[in-house]
């Protein structure tokens, strides 16, 4: 009668049932459950539960262990040449879902971007993540209907935004093209731009309405409330609130030209490709460059207003004093001239400083709709 192997290392647990398992055991003795195949249940991060599934945690986004170390390597060598089998199997059943173009670390980290954004996992098939972008609502269209609705419109409209107007995003392994969700942010950005233009010209007509009566009243400090009320409809007004965003010194009068960069980040999606390479990408940075004239640090008038798309490498070339292969600032410069365009700018008509630069491009990235 064979002698049975001992069995050497230390017990784990069962990662389905998180029962006992005894060292070397290649089944759980509680539920049955494959333990070299089986996956954890739990994530090693957060301690959030897997699903079924999952191959990353719902909550930080983490990607679930393939196996049991110990156990794997107790039964490996207690079952000798099986685990030859067993590893071509798994081989053979892991290649036709792994696609070469794309690592497991690859998808995770792109996976990770759309978490950073604020996106969220709805389900997770693995290979195929589907993300969801949840809000609710607009603060103009919430403060126009506190004052309407007194409250109720606010809570409906709350819901509607976050359950039937919720973005969707499926990633695939292997496809680093990212398809456009079919989202509502066009329709979002028409109502939220209509609510506040209702919200600025009902304050008009209210600072309007109080402004007259204490005029004919002859009350000096109600008009001063109504011309309050009116100047807070103007400042709330779109135009208004981008002029003042982007506003100078206040000793600043005349014509100005300012250049502010953008950030383009992998959850944007730019149909633009690189001014200096000539190829798309999905990182990178936007300039922009304005002529306009400005009274009091305020632009007035914009006379020219264009836009710039470098990717990452030549974004570090061009701009920022980096040298990769040939120098591409003359490419760019000859991508940019146009008959009486801003191609020689930065030479002949004055740059603006990096200190100038800085501080509107902070404003360019606090409202990313100017692009």
């Amino acid at each position: 009668m064979p002698s049975e192997p001992s069995a050497s290392g230390v017990s784990a647990a069962c990662p389905a049932c998180g029962e006992s398992v005894p060292a070397g055991a290649s089944f759980c003795p509680d539920c049955g459950v494959d333990i070299d195949a089986s996956l954890p249940a739990r994530c090693p991060d957060c301690e959030e539960r897997f699903a079924d599934d999952d191959r990353f945690c719902s909550n930080c986004g983490a990607t679930r262990p393939r196996a049991r170390t110990a156990t794997s390597t107790a039964s490996t060598s207690r079952r000798g040449t099986g685990s030859e089998s067993s590893g071509s199997r798994s081989g053979r059943s892991a290649s036709p879902g792994s696609p070469p173009d794309e690592s497991q670390r690859a998808f995770r980290r792109r996976v990770q971007e759309h978490l950073d954004a604020g996106w969220e996992i709805e389900r997770d098939d693995g290979d195929r993540v589907v993300l969801v972008d949840r809000g609710i609502g607009s603060v103009g269209v919430h403060v126009l209907l506190f004052l309407i609705t007194g409250g109720i419109g606010n809570v409906l409209y709350a819901w509607w935004h976050y359950s039937e107007l919720a973005e969707r995003l499926r990633l695939v392994r292997g496809d680093p093209t990212t398809p456009r969700p079919p989202s509502n942010a066009d329709r979002e950005g028409t109502l939220e731009t209509v609510s506040t233009y209702l919200l600025a010209g009902l304050l008009l007509l209210i600072g309007g309405w109080i402004a007259t009566v204490a005029a004919i009243g002859g009350s000096p400090g109600f008009a001063l409330i109504g011309v309050g009320f009116a100047l807070l409809g103007a400042g709330a007004a779109p135009p208004v609130r981008r002029r003042l965003g982007r506003r100078h010194g206040l000793a600043e009068f005349g014509r100005r030209r300012t250049v502010d960069h953008r950030v383009v980040r992998p959850t944007e999606r730019v149909e633009e490709s690189c001014v200096v390479c000539g190829e798309a990408f999905d990182r990178g940075l936007v300039r922009r460059r304005r002529d306009e004239t400005v009274v009091a640090g305020v632009p007035l008038v914009t006379h020219d207003e264009r836009y710039n798309h470098y990717c990452v490498d030549c974004a570090r070339a061009d701009l920022f004093g980096g040298t990769i292969g040939d120098p591409p600032t003359a490419k760019a410069t000859a991508a940019r001239s146009e008959p009486g365009g801003s191609g020689s700018e930065d030479s002949e008509s004055g740059e603006p400083k990096e200190s100038e630069t800085r501080s509107t491009a902070m404003e360019s990235a606090a409202d990313p709709r100017e692009r």
